[in-house]
């Protein structure tokens, strides 16, 4: 039974196909060959968008400020041109916008005469829900349209860091973000029309921000990130890390 199973490659495929983690495979002209249905649960992408096409083209890897892995950082032309096993975190961008943490793995594809005939990536989501990870008392204090905390967890959070400040003169940064013109769609196309925008926009900007730090939601449209600095950090460093998140925030595009 199981040596008609190994003799049988059109179970073989159908087996890749539906695993549930993302696998593709890149031939030496970088061009997708295979895209099976985890990858297209993972990125948005079907199959038939992204199949025939250049990588850089169809699937955009980046790393947590929004900056695209191209050249010797992507590690698929490393396979590629090393010849070598791969292995990082980065983040796919989904079809929706958002961007989502991946465990990313790549192997080699060799002729027998040791040319490297494709690459075979295989990826599955790594981020951690913080709410998850957060522990209870993030339990049913939740936005329903983002799914980061609420309001009220918000403020509550701002309000420990302001004690903490006064009782250890430990430092906290903030950072209050607006996405404009959705009162204005939301007037004309009814206040649901605006929950794709929000959830995309805030699963952007929580993938962007260190495991550490913290964002919520302060208004309908507004979020607020809460950035917390060590004693031992001085205050230039702190600085750099405020403006290293704003240029991550700087390529979040909503519309």
């Amino acid at each position: 039974m199981f040596s008609n199973f190994l003799d049988n490659p059109k179970l073989f495929r159908h087996l890749v196909e539906n695993l549930p983690a993302g696998i593709y495979i890149v031939d030496q002209e970088r061009r997708i060959r295979f895209w099976n249905h985890g990858a297209e649960r993972l990125t948005g992408h079907l199959s038939h968008e992204v199949v025939g096409h250049v990588l850089e083209d169809a699937v955009r890897i980046c790393d947590r400020r929004g900056n695209a892995l191209r050249g010797e950082s992507c590690p698929v032309t490393r396979t590629l041109s090393q010849r070598q096993l791969q292995q990082c975190n980065a983040f796919h961008l989904h079809k929706n916008g958002h961007r989502t943490a991946m465990r990313i793995r790549t192997q080699p594809i060799l002729e027998y005469d040791e040319t490297v005939v494709c690459a075979v990536v295989l990826f599955e989501e790594a981020f951690v829900q913080r709410e998850e990870a957060s522990g209870p008392p993030m339990y049913g204090c939740l936005d329903a349209n983002t799914g980061i905390p609420s309001r009220r967890l918000t403020q509550a959070v701002l309000n420990e860091c302001m004690t903490g400040m006064e009782e250890s003169h430990t430092g906290f940064g903030l950072l209050r973000i607006r996405l404009l013109g959705l009162q204005e769609f939301s007037a004309q196309h009814g206040p649901q029309s605006i929950a794709p925008f929000l959830r995309t926009a805030a699963l952007t900007m929580r993938n962007s921000l260190d495991e550490e730090n913290f964002l919520g939601c302060w208004e309908a449209n507004e979020f607020l990130a809460v950035l917390t600095f060590g004693k031992s950090r001085p205050g230039s460093h702190d600085g750099r890390c405020l403006a290293e998140l704003v240029a991550s925030f700087g390529n979040l595009v909503v519309g």
